[in-house]
């Protein structure tokens, strides 16, 4: 009965801490103050947009669910509404948490226990996947911006080459320790950490090329949903990019936003500063830069976090 006590009590904490989050984000962003929320401001084509971006997001978080129940299904099998449950209720926790790393811990919870920490790997498997997308993606858009807009930057030309030599090569060491856990096991048990562990490394060396490959690819499909989305958002707040530099600026936004550390409390602030500089290479509009990045935010990550905390109470977590 303690236990049960305890374990609501925590619920509880978590959920208000989610939804503090949110209210302090919303209430922080003066920009909001400027905004006409009247229905005469805006055209069907808006409210289209905002539509669409709605339902993307809805898409972006089904592809991440596939992609977890595809890494966690030799672990525990999960029905695709249960798998969904869980990735909206880690965004719940993982809105407040560093680096979002709560959203683990969140999904976990739905594996039973015994089995959780090789739950915590498959879903490090998952976010592995998203980093090297995302490096990928933004290695990309830095070689398209410096072929098509080398007038816009004026660091040294080889600094440059030199900056995209050295992410290709952290890129080629990146993919290649995702498809080759297994033959660096031996290093890894070496280190004192991994040698307590190593029935959980023995797990994550044996997950198969099939499921990696397909994991990679959905983070790739999340990865183009998510720059849709914002690439419409920008349309939205009058920003006018073509495809082209609307893809360098946003895939460079969160190339960086990637690479520097952060906490969940300044993430928005660094991706909205990160934003301005790489999207204001190309429109003055800085307002609608700065409202196209929190919008982003709270339909992506407050909407979901909401939704995923009536997930997290009706599963007793």
């Amino acid at each position: 009965m303690k236990s049960k006590t305890i374990k609501i009590i925590v619920s509880i904490v978590l959920i208000l801490l989610s939804y503090g989050f949110i209210l302090y984000k919303i209430v922080s962003l003066k920009e909001l103050r400027t905004l006409n929320f009247s229905a005469q401001h805006y055209s069907s084509a808006d409210f289209l947009i905002l539509l669409i971006v709605i339902i993307l997001m809805l898409c972006n978080w089904s592809i991440e669910t596939i992609k977890w129940k595809i890494l966690v299904d030799k672990i525990q099998h999960f029905s695709f509404v249960k798998a969904l449950q869980a990735v909206f209720s880690g965004i719940t926790i993982g809105i407040f948490t560093p680096n979002r790393i709560g959203e683990i811990g969140g999904r976990v919870l739905f594996i039973k226990k015994g089995k959780r920490t090789f739950g915590v790997l498959a879903t490090g498997i998952g976010s592995f996947a998203q980093f090297i997308t995302t490096i990928a993606t933004g290695i990309f858009g830095f070689v398209l911006f410096l072929i098509l807009y080398p007038d816009r930057i004026t660091i040294n030309p080889i600094f440059n080459k030199i900056t995209v030599l050295g992410l290709i090569f952290v890129l080629i060491i990146l993919i290649w320790i995702y498809f080759n856990i297994r033959k660096i096991k031996s290093i890894l048990l070496n280190i004192s950490f991994f040698k307590s562990r190593a029935d959980q490394l023995e797990y994550l060396s044996e997950t198969k090329f099939n499921s990696l490959f397909r994991a990679l690819l959905l983070s790739f499909a999340r990865y183009f949903v998510f720059i849709s989305q914002f690439f419409l958002l920008l349309i939205f707040f009058d920003i006018h990019l073509s495809i082209t530099q609307a893809y360098i600026a946003i895939s460079l936004v969160y190339l960086f936003a990637t690479l520097i550390p952060t906490t969940t409390l300044i993430e928005l602030g660094i991706r909205g500063s990160l934003a301005i500089f790489f999207i204001g290479l190309f429109s003055n509009n800085i307002l609608g830069i700065v409202l196209s990045t929190s919008l982003l935010w709270f339909i992506n990550l407050a909407i979901p976090s909401i939704i995923g905390s009536l997930f997290f109470i009706k599963n007793k977590l």
